[in-house]
């Protein structure tokens, strides 16, 4: 089994794991940046048996996933499904999808065009809940990580301000959510067919609205310990898509739990750390089980 890791720099952490424990295992494994060095032709082939592709979608460009649709073509198994990759890299697709499912989610609005103020208060329509803060709003783009890029908009005014600001510099691709009243966020990893690490966020600033590892204290959970609720999250992923590994963004409020993301290509430095779990060598010893049977 030949590995190929494809992201933006060998020097991301999980990449790096990736290549690490591969290589612990006798492996041979390669890292490309194909948006820095790559050309596709006609039956265009990967020199590697396994592809994992970890571009995380920020850039509005899916070569990565041309290519991989080529090499998958041409026999390459691609971790994840290029199919789930390019649904779940962009939160309007994601929420589109997450939407057909019997699980909670955050209401999201998505804006194209040119909109009054009078009009914003007919499309920003969100239900009234406890859950929210109320008359604040959050601006984030359609592919972006680690909370960068969003904005919080505190009253309608402040969000037509904003929004009029994008279609300005005709630039729209963004989706806008009620801010929810978090008490804290979930992320659960799985691997197959079970959860292999969990932790808990905890934000470290009380105004802070955004939840990503780096902002927040997080806090191990062992996957014995996950409640029937949090654990009914991953079972609807499960049940409703092939991805091989992924992780799952769940926020509790006072009031309930809401599925946020599903990533399939997370990062799990943090996971590693907090949860003392070697999660790269766990990937490649089951990618290898599996070819193998």
């Amino acid at each position: 089994m030949k590995i190929l890791v494809i992201s933006k720099s060998s020097q991301l952490y999980s990449s790096q794991r990736i290549m690490e424990e591969a290589q612990k295992l006798g492996l041979e494994t390669k890292h490309l940046d194909v948006y820095d060095a790559s050309h596709w032709s006609e039956n265009e082939r990967s020199s590697s048996t396994v592809v994992f592709n970890r571009y995380s979608g920020i850039l509005y460009d899916d070569y990565d996933l041309q290519l991989c649709q080529s090499w998958k073509n041409n026999g390459a198994l691609i971790l994840n499904p290029i199919e789930e990759l390019q649904t779940f890299r962009d939160k309007l697709s994601t929420h589109i999808f997450l939407n057909n499912l019997e699980v909670s989610c955050v209401p999201t609005r998505a804006i194209r065009g040119k909109v009054t103020r009078d009009s914003l208060e007919g499309i920003i329509d969100f239900p009234p809940s406890a859950s929210v803060h109320e008359d604040e709003y959050i601006i984030k783009p359609t592919r972006s990580n680690k909370g960068l890029g969003m904005s919080l908009c505190r009253g309608m005014d402040s969000l037509y301000t904003q929004l009029e600001s994008y279609y300005h510099f005709k630039d729209q691709r963004f989706i806008i959510q009620p801010r929810m009243k978090g008490i804290r966020e979930y992320r659960l990893f799985f691997i197959g067919q079970s959860v292999v690490g969990a932790f808990e966020k905890h934000s470290k600033r009380q105004d802070e609205f955004r939840l990503n590892a780096e902002r927040s204290e997080c806090f191990s959970i062992d996957p014995k310990d996950l409640s029937d609720e949090l654990t009914s999250f991953f079972k609807v992923i499960q049940r409703n898509t092939n991805l091989f590994y992924g992780g799952i963004d769940i926020l509790e409020t006072d009031n309930q739990l809401y599925l946020l993301e599903v990533n399939p290509c997370p990062g799990f430095e943090a996971l590693e750390k907090v949860c003392d779990i070697n999660i790269a060598k766990e990937l490649i010893t089951r990618v290898h089980q599996n070819i193998v049977n």
